[in-house]
């Protein structure tokens, strides 16, 4: 019989560098969620075509590329995001901490985190000497980029796109300054845009009040439709 392209151990690893919960990941999957725990306990073997789902969704989690992602994970590297979401398996890093990772703006990180993960998961104020500030989470696991930094180590954070839609639906935390300078940095530094028209359509999902706060920060760019 043909060796399995994946064994339980990685397995394992691919779960905790998704941060994917055991529903999460029976849907991204295509399974069922008593299947997902059975092959994190070792009881099933994994299915190459369980593996090859498992591995396009890692794929397409990694949305930023070239430059952008050499400075993302460079920074991250420095910043030790892997250690905090391995405190936390369910976390990404979102809001200003991914702005800041990404370079569009001048903002301090003041000895603080944004964190997003699903409301049932502890939330605790402080890890390591780091205020957190943890945020809703919804639609997840859009938008979550499954990353390793510039050691190798894996790491979550929120996409450009994600990052620009929670900065807008969080200005009132934030301060309009602050959000309007990230903005001005998405489109003016990254060597990869944004994509406005996801923003805009996952704004739409979350109501109309997002929707708004959105165009606000989006419509000063006169070549951004």
């Amino acid at each position: 019989m043909p060796r399995r392209v994946w064994d339980n151990d990685r397995f394992r690893a691919w779960m905790t560098a998704c941060g994917l919960s055991a529903p999460m990941a029976a849907a991204v999957l295509g399974v069922g969620e008593r299947t997902v725990k059975r092959m994190l306990a070792d009881d099933v073997g994994i299915k190459d075509i369980v593996a090859a789902r498992a591995e396009e969704f890692l794929g397409m989690s990694r949305t930023t590329s070239g430059r952008d992602a050499e400075l993302l994970d460079s920074y991250a590297d420095q910043a030790d995001f892997a250690a905090i979401c391995a405190a936390y398996p369910h976390a990404h890093l979102t809001g200003m901490s991914s702005a800041i990772a990404r370079g569009w703006t001048s903002a301090n990180s003041n000895m603080g985190r944004c964190l997003s993960q699903p409301v049932r998961m502890p939330q605790p104020s402080t890890w390591e000497g780091f205020e957190l500030d943890w945020w809703s989470a919804d639609d997840l696991p859009w938008g979550v980029e499954c990353r390793h930094d510039a050691e190798g180590r894996p790491y979550r954070v929120a996409s450009a796109e994600r990052t620009l839609l929670e900065l807008a639906d969080h200005e009132g935390a934030l301060g309009e300054t602050d959000v309007v300078e990230a903005y001005a940095g998405a489109f003016s530094f990254s060597e990869q845009r944004p994509d406005v028209l996801k923003v805009r359509q996952r704004a739409k999902l979350r109501g109309p009040e997002t929707v708004e706060r959105v165009w606000h920060y989006i419509k000063p760019y006169p070549s951004i439709k």
